[in-house]
């Protein structure tokens, strides 16, 4: 079951405005602690600095804020940080472009201008209690991602996209990625000396790449031969 759904868009405003971005930051802090319907509109202002009154003249009201906190967390936070599919549009070749696409996504994940707690925080209590807010988050910067990434696939595989086999190479790749960020906690325990640095991360980036990349050479020989 949804909760309720984000109002239309707010008025324009400046997208750098001091408050509006205090605002933005204080309510990714709220929602990752208490989840969307427990949060308060005031708990956030007060967090802010700001008046109640800034919400409704910045987003018009809760749900439209909870959209752009989601917005900001998942394009990089703010950080000028590319889309991974903006990486794999400078491959050379389909492999070259899943290694570009799962090092992006990878580096993404653990920077630490992203916000990465608080958004991970987040999306657990979105995938546990999921708001109307979803879908948007899905059409704007999650779909397309998964879209360039079924194409990549595609290439590789010699199959539409849209095939089931496509589909479920992506979200094995995917998984892969997303395994590091959600499962942090329990990978500390079970790998203590593992340390996410920036060379670490592209090494994982790489390991990913190239297991999956065997791993459809096989299911393609594997199809061959049916």
């Amino acid at each position: 079951m949804t909760t309720s759904a984000p109002s239309p868009a707010p008025p324009s405003v400046d997208p750098i405005d001091p408050t509006r971005a205090r605002l933005i930051e204080a309510a990714g802090q709220v929602f990752a602690e208490h989840g969307y319907q427990a949060a308060t509109i005031r708990d956030i202002c007060t967090r802010a600095g700001a008046n109640v009154a800034a919400v409704n003249y910045h987003f018009r009201d809760k749900a439209a804020l909870y959209l752009a906190v989601l917005r900001h967390s998942m394009s990089g936070g703010g950080a000028g940080q590319p889309e991974p599919r903006e990486a794999a549009l400078r491959a050379a070749s389909p492999e070259e472009a899943l290694r570009l696409m799962t090092t992006a996504m990878l580096r993404r994940m653990h920077n630490p201008a992203t916000g990465r707690a608080c958004h991970l925080r987040i999306m657990m209590h979105e995938m546990a209690q999921p708001t109307e807010a979803l879908p948007r988050v899905v059409e704007e910067i999650i779909g397309p991602n998964y879209a360039a990434m079924r194409l990549i696939l595609s290439r590789l595989l010699g199959s539409s996209p849209d095939d089931e086999i496509t589909r479920l190479c992506a979200h094995s790749v995917i998984g892969q990625v997303v395994h590091y960020a959600h499962a942090g906690p329990v990978i500390a325990l079970l790998w203590p000396d593992l340390k996410l640095t920036p060379e670490r991360l592209d090494a994982i980036a790489a390991h990913i790449a190239e297991f999956s990349l065997h791993a459809i050479e096989h299911l393609k020989e594997t199809n061959s031969h049916e």
